[in-house]
Order: C-alpha cells, then structure tokens, then sequence
C-alpha cells in the first residue's frame, strides 16, 4: 500500500506542496524519492494521490493524478475511555485508532489515578495522526476533553455498552443500528464502580472470561464489532 502523509488542508490544482514537520519526515526519515507515488489526506476524509515532483531541503512536491473524499462510516465508533497513566493512554490511543475507532473521549472515572494534564489533548491527537498514518487512514479519530460521569450520561443517555467483567450477556448478543453511534465505556484499572454502574446504566457486557487490561478492552471491544457489524 502506498506511504500517506498529512497536510493541513488540500488545494486546487494539479500540484500540491508539503511543508513543515511532515516534510522533514518524509525526506530525512522515510527518504522519499522522485518518481515515488503517495497518498497526502487531511485527516478529514480529504485526500490526493500522485507521483513525488521535486524534492528540496524543507518540502517536496506531489503531481496529483487522483483526488477523492471518504465519507464517514456508519454506526460512528465511540470509545470513553478511562484516564490511565500516560504510557498506557498512548498505547490505548494507537489500539483504538488502528481498530478503526472514530472519536475517543477521556473519563475522569471515580478510579482513575492519572489526570488529564496541559498539553495532553495535542499529544494524544500526535500519537493518532501518527498511528492513522501508519495503518493508512484517511480520516482520523477526534480526541476530545475529558469528560465526567455526568457529562457523559447527559450526552449519551441510553446509547452506552458498558464493558463490565461480571456482566452476564456477552458483546455478542448486541445488535446494531446503522444510524445510531456505538459508544463504547472502558473502565480504569481499578473497575468501574458501583455508582458509575448504575448511573451509566447501559447494557451491560463482557468480553469472554478472560480480564483484559483498561489499554486493550477497546481494541478487543472494537475488533468484535467491526466483524458483528460486518465491516471486517
């Protein structure tokens, strides 16, 4: 499959100029050459296909031969997600985006340690773009601020999959409706609790009969979806 690269946002024309970080990368470290075709997307559906043009110090050129836009798919894919500490949230982040995941929001869940800090919400929107460049995404996820219990229940008022090791029905037995979003709550470390249980009120599941770790529960939630929804 053909190397993507990022840019702001995609002109008119026949050719398209990359400047900036992206550049540096794709000459320093990727070491692109003339004649080399790529993809360059905006990261909101957007995107162009052609042939490197011409290479200098601190950008390059694309002749463009393709030009099109990917619509977002449906059901939208949501994770709320825990706060958990910032290695682990960078590799929650990666798992979800390569899983397909259209938006993440962080929760300030009664259990978690870690906090949601200044500069976090560029940091996990870098590790995204990163890991939807590597797994060839031309739309990438929204990383939103964390939100609270509350906050969450407000806005998705009987639409939560709760995932919850000592529910009884398992992910399986969940149907899906095109039009509606699947949001899908992964606790912290230390669980959800008994009050965030019942003020979530959503269905109920779990993920077989092994314990997965707050990082991986998405990623295995969302694996399983995207085969129930036939989109794998």
């Amino acid at each position: 499959m053909l190397s993507v690269f990022v840019v702001p946002e995609i002109t008119d024309g026949q050719t398209l100029v990359i400047e900036g970080d992206e550049a540096h990368h794709a000459i320093k470290v990727v070491r692109l050459n003339i004649g080399e075709e790529i993809i360059v997307t905006d990261g909101a559906g957007t995107w162009v296909q052609g042939k490197v043009s011409s290479l200098e110090k601190r950008s390059f050129s694309i002749a463009i031969s393709q030009r099109g836009f990917e619509e977002q798919c449906t059901p939208q894919l949501i994770v709320v997600q825990a706060l958990i500490k910032s290695d682990r949230m960078r590799e929650t982040i990666e798992l979800l985006t390569v899983a397909g995941v259209d938006r993440i929001i962080p929760w300030k869940a009664e259990r978690s340690i870690a906090q949601e800090k200044d500069g976090s919400g560029e940091k996990w929107t870098a590790v995204a773009t990163a890991a939807s460049k590597q797994s060839r995404r031309l739309r990438f996820p929204v990383i939103e601020s964390a939100l609270t219990t509350n906050q969450i229940v407000e806005r998705f008022a009987g639409k939560l999959i709760v995932l919850n090791e000592n529910a009884s029905n398992k992910l399986s037995v969940l149907k899906f409706v095109d039009e509606d979003p699947v949001v899908i709550v992964v606790g912290p470390e230390g669980g959800i609790s008994g009050a965030e249980l019942s003020q979530l009120s959503g269905n109920e599941v779990r993920l077989g009969q092994k314990v997965l770790r707050s990082a991986h529960a998405g990623f295995a939630a969302l694996a399983a979806i995207q085969t129930l929804i036939q989109r794998w």
